[in-house]
């Protein structure tokens, strides 16, 4: 069986984009979620507590989770615990009920306890912004766990953005990855994410990467695969003041960076068939008109990842 799984930087989607004079549509968002068939999406930059995904209160326009369907689909927001971003930048989850659900263990008295997405607590040495970490257990009979460590790394100077990758896949996976909730039943973990880096290629002219394999040497020299080698940025202005708002401006047609990416264990993912994609939603939404897709959208294209699991 095929699972769908999503990342998608939404460009300091905050409460504002609920404003009638707003921009943002987030019905076409929704849109692109939906038809884009995602089993779980990731959702990175999304501030106002989520509220522009999931606020009942009627307003002016409707939020995603509501143009999805609240019946249908599962909701989850934390604050990313950056103390250098004004912003209180949050990440998200969304995914199908009907496809997933979130593990719940039974305790030694009896009462049952489910997993919920939490941010990883970490030192604050390893990561600027912590992973968003989410666990999924397919229903219909499948037996596996699917553990998400949504990220999006602090663009800062490249020195420690390396550290932050190196940590994010030397050290952060391979313990999340290690842990034991169930005897028996098989898991498989992914980062995806805005990694603020492209993926290593002969043609990358960017001067900071991320390596398609890094070795976690302290982790039994685990492989650690980095995918996805399209530009998913669209071109831009960085003028943004920090609030919850966004003031930049898209310069041009076409793509900037190679950013957004998913990485894995090359052996637990061995036998297991994956393709990654970007979507080019800017195409197939808004008609290849780049600065319509960045005004009401975002400055990202989201990627996604198909795997086939039992």
């Amino acid at each position: 069986m095929s699972y769908r799984i999503g990342s998608f930087n939404l460009k300091n989607l905050g409460q504002t984009a609920m404003g009638k004079e707003h921009p943002r549509d987030l019905s076409k968002i929704a849109e692109i979620i939906r038809k884009e068939d995602f089993d779980v999406v990731a959702l990175q930059e999304v501030l106002s507590e989520g509220k522009a995904l999931s606020l009942e209160q009627d307003m002016l326009k409707r939020s995603i989770l509501y143009e999805l369907g609240t019946k249908e689909w599962g909701f989850a927001w934390a604050h990313a615990e950056s103390e250098t971003d004004p912003r209180s930048e949050g990440y998200a989850f969304l995914w199908k009920k009907k496809r997933f659900r979130l593990p719940v263990a039974k305790l030694k008295d009896g009462t049952k306890r489910t997993f919920y997405p939490r941010i990883c607590r970490l030192r604050r040495d390893l990561m600027t912004r912590k992973p968003y970490y989410a666990r999924f257990v397919g229903r219909g009979g499948s037996y596996f766990e699917i553990r998400l460590l949504c990220v999006h790394t602090h663009f800062t100077d490249r020195d420690q953005r390396r550290q932050e990758l190196d940590n994010l896949l030397k050290e952060v996976y391979p313990q999340v990855e290690d842990r034991i909730y169930y005897k028996g039943r098989p898991s498989y973990t992914i980062v995806l994410g805005d990694y603020n880096a492209e993926l290593r290629r002969a043609l990358n002219i960017s001067g900071f990467y991320v390596a398609d394999i890094e070795t976690a040497n302290r982790w039994g020299g685990k492989k650690i695969q980095t995918v996805q080698n399209e530009k998913t940025t669209l071109k831009r202005n960085f003028d943004n003041g920090g609030q919850d708002v966004d003031t930049s401006t898209c310069v041009g047609e076409g793509y900037a960076n190679n950013y957004d990416h998913f990485s894995y264990d090359l052996e637990r993912f061995s036998g297991i068939h994956i393709d990654v994609k970007r979507i080019d939603a800017v195409a197939t939404y808004c008609g290849g008109d780049f600065e319509t897709y960045f005004k009401t959208v975002s400055d990202h294209v989201p990627i996604i990842m198909t795997m086939s699991l039992k």
